[in-house]
């Protein structure tokens, strides 16, 4: 642990924690945007910055735990998003220094698969929550709107799906094919989203029909219409299909499948 950042830290002069309170006092005053620091390395905040595109967010990032110690105090984030990188400091080190000061501040951290040991130090040192890692962005939003401080709930609008070779915007009708982008009409990305949202399970008619469709009626060849346009937007084979599969007498089960090994980019 670096002793001049600690001492930085605690320092009357430095004035870390009056700035914090006026920082607090003033962000009553600014509800519109929820302001998370992330401290992550820079791929891993790149994409994050992506995909809260368009959410009530604000998102700044510090790729080292000893300059977010230093942000806490100029930038008062409503939370902090902590990742296990390393720099002056290490993200335990990080979170025991803010702890003595800032009990409240929402501080979530993220783990690797296999990384119990350290989700349990992390714990003990004054996190406020622990997820998993590389982040799921609805859970991530939901955990740190349900922690700040905010006299209204932090309204979550659709995410991107994000499953390697394709990409889903989550507002826009479209979506990226192995990086190209392609229009979609209404229908067939609502109908795309629902299925690629729960890649590997089979969805019956039924259910598929009262999401397109709710309770007005719908020709009986809808839904398989649209599942025939939307086949051939991805590169599908309607009569030997891997991106949309039919199950017989239950309905349709959706996968990415691997790209193929004669596909070659220059």
């Amino acid at each position: 642990m670096d002793d001049a950042l600690v001492a930085a830290w605690e320092g009357g002069d430095a004035q870390f924690r009056t700035r914090r309170r006026i920082c607090v006092t003033e962000a009553v005053r600014r509800r519109d945007r929820l302001a998370a620091l992330v401290i992550d390395d820079a791929a891993t905040a790149a994409a994050l910055a992506v995909a809260v595109a368009g959410q009530e967010v604000e998102l700044r990032v510090c790729t080292d735990p000893a300059v977010a110690l230093l942000a806490v105090g100029r930038m008062c984030p409503d939370a902090v998003v902590l990742g296990p990188v390393r720099g002056l400091l290490g993200p335990l080190d990080f979170l025991g220094i803010v702890r003595r000061d800032e009990p409240d501040l929402p501080i979530v951290v993220g783990v690797e698969r296999g990384s119990a040991d350290f989700a349990a130090l992390a714990t003990d040192a004054g996190a406020t929550a622990v997820v998993r890692r590389p982040y799921q962005v609805r859970e991530l939003l939901t955990i740190l709107g349900s922690l700040a401080r905010r006299p209204d709930p932090l309204e979550i609008r659709p995410v991107p799906v994000d499953l390697g070779r394709l990409r889903i915007d989550g507002i826009v009708p479209r979506m990226w094919v192995d990086g190209n982008e392609i229009q979609l009409p209404p229908m067939e990305f609502t109908l795309l989203r629902y299925l690629a949202e729960r890649p590997g399970a089979v969805v019956t008619r039924k259910e598929l029909i009262r999401t397109l469709w709710g309770d007005r009626p719908a020709a009986s060849n809808s839904l398989t219409v649209h599942i025939m346009r939307l086949r051939k937007r991805l590169g599908d084979d309607d009569r030997d299909p891997v991106w949309i599969r039919a199950v017989r007498r239950l309905g349709y089960q959706f996968d990415v499948p691997a790209r193929s090994s004669d596909v070659h980019t220059d």
